[in-house]
């Protein structure tokens, strides 16, 4: 069975060692930049949002960009990729990142 493997990571310092242990490992994927819904609608000029138009009056909210990892493995290497990320951070074990993956039906067009 084939996978589509995700991590979210919160710590620029955190995600900069996972790409480097998946790329040593022989593991490809893409990095996408990430805002948390919180974030967006805080950065939102647009749109007043009730809950949170106050807030942005009164602190000036700064974040930095969280990351995600989106991978394409197969089962046989995916606890290899857990035990990856386990290695390099602790945002899964302290509950500030996420990892998961999903069974794919199919995967086409791509050389794992």
């Amino acid at each position: 069975m084939t996978y589509k493997f995700q991590v979210i990571l919160s710590r620029n310092e955190d995600a900069y060692a996972l790409f480097s242990a998946l790329r040593r490992n022989n593991i490809k994927g893409i990095v996408l930049p990430a805002q948390s819904l919180k974030s967006a609608l805080l950065d939102n000029r647009e749109e007043s949002v009730p809950a949170f138009t106050g807030l942005r009056h009164v602190v000036e909210y700064s974040h930095d960009m969280n990351y995600l990892v989106d991978c394409i493995i197969d089962e046989s290497r995916l606890e290899e990729v857990k035990n990856i990320v386990r290695s390099v951070t602790d945002e899964i074990q302290h509950k500030v990142g996420i990892m998961y993956a999903i069974p794919l039906a199919f995967v086409e067009g791509l050389n794992n």
